[in-house]
């Protein structure tokens, strides 16, 4: 009977311990640097989002919450933000595997929803032109 108190408030204070505020929820991972600037051209906005494919991104304070990075495998990243870019409308000068939708669908399309227009206004509109982060 002791022991099952002692796991109960074992388990109480481990609730109480780990709940976070709302500022250590939206920390920004250290290996992102928030000064980074990219111009309003192709090439550094497929730079941009493979840096926050691989990197994840904490910028914006979305309900969804903090996106992680490493979703995608590193070596596929620039494919897939080529087709990220085209969902602006705008095309990508760069050709990109077929699978790169692919891996947009499985990995990315659950938020940011199959047209990249995000959901509901928890995540980022991939969509928008300019792309939200980029800094002219």
């Amino acid at each position: 009977m002791l022991s099952i108190l002692f796991v109960i408030l074992y388990g109480i204070s481990n609730s109480l311990t780990k709940s976070t505020s709302v500022s250590q929820e939206i920390e920004l991972p250290k290996k992102i640097n928030k000064s980074r600037v990219y111009r309003d051209n192709q090439k550094d906005i497929v730079k941009y989002i493979v840096d926050v494919i691989n990197n994840g991104s904490a910028r914006f304070y979305f309900k969804g919450g903090v996106m992680e990075g490493g979703y995608i495998p590193k070596e596929n990243a620039a494919d897939v933000a080529c087709f990220v870019y085209e969902l602006s409308g705008k095309k990508c000068n760069k050709s990109y595997a077929k699978d790169a939708e692919l891996y947009f669908s499985s990995s990315c399309a659950g938020c940011h929803g199959s047209d990249g227009k995000g959901i509901d206004k928890t995540y980022p509109n991939l969509s928008k032109n300019p792309l939200l982060g980029i800094t002219k």
